[in-house]
């Protein structure tokens, strides 16, 4: 009698199990998820993130001397990329920079960084 209450019950259960197909939905719209969660995904990455960048209390005088060779720097690229040969010696306090001009049209960018003597050497060929 047990034997048969076990398998009507077996059989009850089987019949009411039922199966679908599991589909994987990512939650990241990264990796084509619901664009929805992009706000709240990067709210949690920042919330979670503990670095920080150094704070460097930097005085005025640093400041306006890396600013002053950020901005040679840039004009020399700018008028070596356009074709205008600029030629002398730049000392930016840390790296000497020498343009020179060669009789093909190339130019030629020497630079030196004063603490270790290392040297780099560029040449831009003519346009």
């Amino acid at each position: 009698m047990k034997l048969r209450w076990l398998f009507i019950s077996c059989l009850l259960v089987a019949v009411n199990a039922a199966a679908t197909e599991i589909v994987y939905q990512p939650i990241n719209p990264s990796f084509g998820g619901n664009p929805m969660n992009g706000s709240f995904l990067l709210q949690k990455a920042q919330s979670q993130n503990a670095h920080s960048a150094p704070d460097a209390d930097r005085s005025f005088v640093d400041r306006f001397r890396e600013a002053l060779e950020r901005n040679i720097i840039n004009s020399l690229t700018r008028r070596i990329a356009d074709g205008e040969i600029v030629e002398g010696l730049y000392d930016t306090g840390e790296y000497t920079v020498e343009v020179v001009g060669q009789p093909d049209g190339s130019v030629v960018v020497y630079i030196t960084h004063n603490g270790s003597g290392e040297q780099t050497v560029i040449t831009m060929p003519s346009i």
